[in-house]
This record gives C-alpha cells, sequence and structure tokens, in this order.
C-alpha cells in the first residue's frame, strides 16, 4: 500500500522540493490554526541534527501528548506522523490523505509534494489538538511551511552551509533564515559553537524581543560528540516546557543512538549505519569514530559502504576524500534509486579518480562478500534506508 500512496502523491503532487513561501500554507491552513491556541509549537531548524534533537525530545515528552512532524521520511512515508503512542498507522494515513486532498481541490490551493503533506499532518493533529507540536523544519527555517506557526520555542543544533543556491553563501545569510522561525517573546536554545554566530543569533532575537540561551555557555562538549549535544539540546527544552531547571549533569549518562544514527544489526554482518549526508555531518562522524577506543593500527571497519544525495560537485569531492583519508575500512562507493541521489557517472568518476571501488549493484555485492564483516553504511539518509530494504538486511 505504501507504494501505490507514493505513486499517488507524486501524479498529484509531483516530486518533493523547495516552494518558498507562505502564502500557499497560510491560506490551507486557515482553518485550522485556531485549533491549537492553547498548544506549545516547538520548531526544531539548522543544517545537521534537527531529525535526531527532534526525536530525543519526543521520547522525553512520552508521558504528554504531541505530535511530531519529521521530514523527510527514510524508509516509510509514516515515519513524517508521530505522536506519543509512535507512527500513524498506514491505512489511517491513505485514507486523511485522500479527504485532504479534497479540501485542497475545494479550496482551489497549489500546494508542493512536501506542503500537501505537512497540510495532512496538521489536519491530523488538529482532530485532538495535543499539549506539544514538534516541527522539524525541511529546509531553512524563514520560508518552510512549518513557519506558518508562531513557535514557543526555537531549537537549533548546528549551522553549517547547505544549499547555498537558496540560503545563500555566508553563515550569517544561513544563520538569518533559520532564525526567522523566531516571534517576539520566543525562546531560542542553540548549540552554536562559532562566536561570531553567537552573537548574531543574541542580535537577531533582541531585534524582535526573543530570547536566546546558548548551551554553549552552560556545558563544554566537543563539537564531534554530535548525538549527546543533541541529547543536551532535546533536555534543555524538554525542562523549559516543564518549567524545571536544567542542569547539564543530570542529563550526562550514555547516549543511546537512534534509528539511522548508530543503529546496529547483526545479520550474516554486522551492519552499523550513521547517516552522514553534507560535509560537516561526515566530519563530525569522522571524528567522533577517531575519539572513540579503536586501535587504528587497523581499521575500525572490514568495509565502509557509501552513497551520497545529489550534492555539488565541490562537496562530493570533500567527501570522498575525507573517506579515503579517515582509514575507516575499505570504502565501496555506490549509488541507489531515488530522484535525489547522486548520479551513478559523476560518482563512478570521481571514485576511479581517488582509487575507490565503484559498485552499480550494491546488493549483489554484499551477497558475494561471503566471510562476516562488520561494515558501516554511511552518507545519504535516504541511501541507508535503501540499503535496509535489501535482503542482507532483512
Amino acid at each position: 500500500m505504501q507504494q501505490e500512496l507514493l505513486d499517488w502523491l507524486l501524479i498529484h503532487y509531483g516530486q518533493e522540493q523547495m516552494r518558498p513561501g507562505l502564502d500557499r500554507m497560510r491560506e490551507a491552513l486557515s482553518d485550522l490554526l485556531p485549533k491549537f491556541k492553547n498548544t506549545k509549537i516547538i520548531t526544531i531548524a539548522g543544517t545537521n541534527g534537527k531529525g535526531e534533537t527532534t526525536l530525543r525530545l519526543s521520547n522525553l515528552l512520552e508521558k504528554h501528548s504531541h505530535n511530531v512532524w519529521i521530514s523527510p521520511h527514510i524508509e516509510r512515508i509514516t515515519e513524517r506522523f508521530r505522536d506519543e503512542g509512535g507512527e500513524i498507522k498506514l491505512s489511517e494515513l491513505n485514507e486523511l490523505i485522500k479527504s485532504c486532498h479534497e479540501v485542497v481541490l475545494a479550496k482551489k490551493v497549489s500546494l508542493s509534494f512536501y506542503e500537501f503533506l505537512f497540510f495532512v499532518f496538521c489536519s491530523w493533529s488538529a482532530k485532538n489538538p495535543p499539549d506539544y507540536l514538534l516541527l522539524e523544519v525541511g529546509l531553512g527555517g524563514r520560508l518552510d511551511a512549518v513557519n506558518i506557526f508562531d513557535a514557543d520555542i526555537v531549537l537549533l543544533p548546528s549551522i553549517s552551509r547547505e544549499h547555498q543556491e537558496i540560503l545563500g553563501h555566508r553563515y550569517d545569510q544561513i544563520l538569518r533564515e533559520k532564525l526567522g522561525t523566531l516571534r517576539k517573546k520566543t525562546l531560542c536554545l542553540h548549540f552554536l559553537d562559532n562566536d561570531y554566530l553567537i552573537e548574531r543569533a543574541a542580535f537577531q532575537a533582541e531585534a524582535i524581543g526573543a530570547k536566546v540561551i546558548a548551551l554553549k555557555s552552560l556545558v563544554t562538549v566537543p563539537v564531534y560528540e554530535f548525538s549527546f549535544r543533541n541529547k543536551l539540546l532535546a533536555s534543555a527544552a524538554y525542562c523549559h516546557l516543564l518549567n524545571t531547571s536544567f542542569v547539564p549533569e543530570q542529563w550526562s549518562d550514555q547516549v543511546t543512538f537512534l534509528e539511522h544514527r548508530g543503529e546496529v544489526r547483526l545479520l550474516t554482518h554486522e551492519w552499523i549505519f550513521f547517516g552522514s549526508h553534507n560535509v560537516d555531518g561526515l566530519r563530525k562522524l569522522i571524528q567522533f569514530l577517531h575519539s572513540g577506543t579503536y586501535n587504528f593500527s587497523r581499521p575500525p571497519y572490514d568495509s565502509v559502504i557509501v552513497a551520497f544525495s545529489r550534492r555539488n560537485l565541490q562537496d562530493l569531492v570533500l567527501m570522498i576524500r575525507m573517506l579515503k583519508k579517515a582509514n575507516l575500512g575499505k570504502i565501496v562507493v555506490t549509488v541507489f534509486d531515488h530522484p535525489k541521489a547522486a548520479q551513478s557517472e559523476t560518482m563512478e568518476a570521481l571514485s576511479r579518480e581517488e582509487g575507490l571501488l565503484f559498485v552499480h549493484d550494491i546488493g549483489q555485492y554484499v551477497q558475494d562478500a561471503k566471510a562476516c564483516q562488520r561494515v558501516l553504511v554511511t552518507g545519504s539518509y535516504y541511501f541507508l534506508g535503501h540499503f535496509k530494504s535489501l535482503p542482507c538486511c532483512n
């Protein structure tokens, strides 16, 4: 049923892509927004760490009614729709999508794939408005569909260069777009490291009457400890929502990794999944892996299987070279079937230039690898979802 539903969405709303602007959502949601007047809105923006921060905060709020918007989905479209009980049932989502489509037609609003699914999420949430809405920004912030809501709290895990053709090439430009989610009296909690950006965030917030707390001033955590930083950010938000003091030391127990973020599957091989979809994310992953107790007289993995989403050539080259230099294991570069996947010709050429193995059919390659191996699977989150669907992981 899921593939049929996705095919239906593609026919009626096209491929998922950025369409900046809030006017369409404002018109579509005009009847629903008043229903959330008693709901606290938590918007999660930033470059890396949004999804993990959102899910960690959701886990903390398990005893409170809350709905969670995650985007994009990796394995199942239902991943985007969560509440304290877990993901929405596919059958329920299917019925909801069809009824929401009728509403959109009646309103004569032209929505993108992303906007329509967010409209569906809001329609689902409005049936029984929860105590909290957790909204992960899809791209940017200021013009993202989730910004139709006035955030009570904005969480900002990190800032780095991504989607520069839309957000700008300078860090301050990117930060401005992310903090476009702020409103008067919004509380912004962030884990920015750059002192200049910390100053800019404080200045931008003060200009509109928002409040900023820089977690860097409260606790020292290495940049590469990204999951721990995301956990602390979610914990700080949780404390503020419940009006309790945030004491970092009380949240410093060991981090458990989430799906696609350190997940391990023990089957014929030992699969370790760590999504790292851009330069900054991959750099932090490599630093994190090198900070462990590995004996680097030999690589910690037998193989590192990697595939990336479509990005500019400079980023792809840099990420391939970073992996090559990291000495994590034999690097196997591949591609996958997805509209946002990097082109096969590009990845094959880059692999050849760097002297790395390129494999078209990663499923067959893994099947032919008879000996039990410890394998790191990284790169695009879309690729991780694709890889997990292969027979070798099931």
